[in-house]
């Protein structure tokens, strides 16, 4: 089994290269987390980083619902604490890197002591969640549901800042990083159980409509905005990532995404690289200029999916596995065997 003591991740980390177009090419485990656990359910797991790369964070959905994290720093690989989270949707460390903050699918937002792994507060925003995502500045909640529901929550003052209702079926949505623009990816229904692909567009303060448009796929499944904050990138369901400009939403290319459609996407820090996750048990690394493929992983598990997530010190990229694990993904380091 791959692991690591303190002292050996603190030594992988400080030589382990930043991840770029050019080292991305040569990603290999070099660590896994936790302990098998097969099971006959569909396994989804949903990832995320503390802002110091030390912690990581998996919402396990498989059999028993479960929020799990990791004290890399710590000696071996059991997580620091496991507790169980029904209906899991999302969930992040907030900039302190002592609390934690879930979502589940009946709405209800939940934050967590990292380093005790007690319950701190519960707030139930009233809906059905289908999609999330937390402003960079770990204010602002947005979250969208497959009836056609948006909204902001105020994670400040636990309250809604707006909501918006429309006749579509909503995804997986994002803010961009300067807090100027909420989208969600959407399908329109048509007759004959037809459903048209959509974008969504609003003004991140007001909730006021900025633009919308179709496209002649079944769905979009998520969307991400670039770093710089210029474009939207939207993940049909026949595998293309369309990137649009802001705020017209005017086509500007195609990148071919992975073989089926892309449920999450995320940039490195730098923005050169951008990591997707299909329906499917595999992620990919892309070259966000040109789109080209740099490294594609998959355990050929069709009853498993994950997120995939960049360690913010960009050294590092995770997947869930299909046993259950958490693998991390560094480049010229070889793994440790503990």
């Amino acid at each position: 089994m791959l692991g690591a003591d303190p002292v050996s991740w603190a030594r992988m980390r400080a030589p382990s290269p930043l991840l770029t177009p050019d080292t991305a090419r040569s990603l290999s485990l070099v660590r896994t987390l936790g302990e098998p656990a097969r099971s006959p359910h569909a396994l989804r797991q949903v990832l995320g980083w503390d802002a110091s790369s030390r912690y990581l964070l998996s919402v396990r959905n498989r059999g028993e619902d479960q929020l799990r994290w990791w004290d890399l720093e710590a000696d071996g690989n059991t997580p620091l604490f496991t507790r169980p989270l029904a209906g899991g949707v999302a969930a992040w460390f907030l900039p302190d890197s002592q609390t934690l903050l879930s979502v589940t699918v009946r709405g209800a937002l939940q934050t967590w002591s990292v380093t005790d792994g007690a319950l701190l507060s519960t707030v139930k925003t009233g809906m059905s969640v289908s999609g999330a995502s937390l402003s960079l500045d770990a204010t602002r909640l947005l979250l969208t549901a497959s009836g056609g529901r948006i909204l902001l929550w105020d994670l400040r003052k636990s309250w809604l800042s707006w909501r918006r209702d429309e006749q579509a079926l909503f995804y997986g949505c994002a803010l961009s990083a300067d807090g100027v623009f909420a989208a969600a990816g959407a399908a329109e229904e048509r007759e004959g159980a037809v459903t048209l692909a959509s974008v969504r567009l609003w003004d991140a303060k007001t909730g006021k409509p900025l633009g919308s448009r179709s496209f002649e796929s079944a769905r979009i499944w998520t969307v991400a905005f670039t770093p710089p904050g210029d474009q939207l990138i939207a993940a049909n369901s026949a595998g293309a990532l369309l990137f649009l400009a802001l705020p017209s939403l005017e086509l500007v290319r195609t990148v071919e995404g992975p073989g089926s459609g892309t449920l999450q996407m995320e940039f490195n820090p730098e923005g050169s690289l951008l990591a997707a996750s299909p329906d499917t048990s595999a992620f990919v690394v892309l070259d966000a200029h040109d789109g080209q493929k740099l490294f594609d992983y998959s355990d050929l598990d069709d009853m498993e999916g994950s997120s995939v997530a960049f360690s913010p010190d960009g050294r590092f990229v995770s997947w869930g596995m299909d046993d259950g694990k958490v693998g991390i993904w560094g480049a010229g380091a070889a793994p440790r065997k503990g």
